[in-house]
């Protein structure tokens, strides 16, 4: 399979001044781009996974824009796929500079989860499994979880 993801500039530069009108609205477009591109090139539908990027050329508001919105992705009938396991702005939000980002990451993940995020990208994957698993039998979505 393949999955594409949103970047805005390149590694080197992307954290310079990422600036956006509507950072949903222009990673929604460039996401529909790409997975449009990917099918004309004939790579099929079931093959394609789609990533909005968190933290690559985002700011700590970016990202927490994206991930409140993230479902709405969801209408691009691919997976989407969210990485933000102990990036910066997890420690934004926790703000405190002695903590893990775990914790932090662990209630990004049931919030992604509840917005019927399809793949979680984490560290600690026993713990987020342990997490979805509670969450799952206390009412939440029923997520996808070996």
């Amino acid at each position: 399979g393949v999955c594409a993801m949103h970047m805005q500039g390149t590694p080197q530069t992307m954290q310079d001044a990422p600036t956006y009108v509507d950072v949903v609205a222009e990673i929604h477009q460039y996401l529909h781009q790409r997975k449009m591109e990917l099918l004309a090139g004939g790579v099929e539908l079931a093959r394609i996974c789609l990533d909005p990027g968190i933290g690559f050329g985002k700011t700590h508001a970016h990202n927490l824009e994206l991930l409140c919105a993230c479902d709405a992705f969801l209408d691009l009938d691919c997976p989407i796929l969210v990485g933000h396991s102990r990036k910066g702005f997890v420690g934004e939000v926790i703000r405190d500079k002695r903590a893990s980002r775990d914790a932090g990451t662990l209630g990004f993940s049931l919030a992604l989860a509840a917005k019927r995020i399809h793949v979680l990208r984490v560290h600690d994957i026993a713990a987020t499994r342990h997490a979805l698993l509670c969450f799952s039998a206390a009412g939440g979505c029923r997520p996808s979880v070996g």
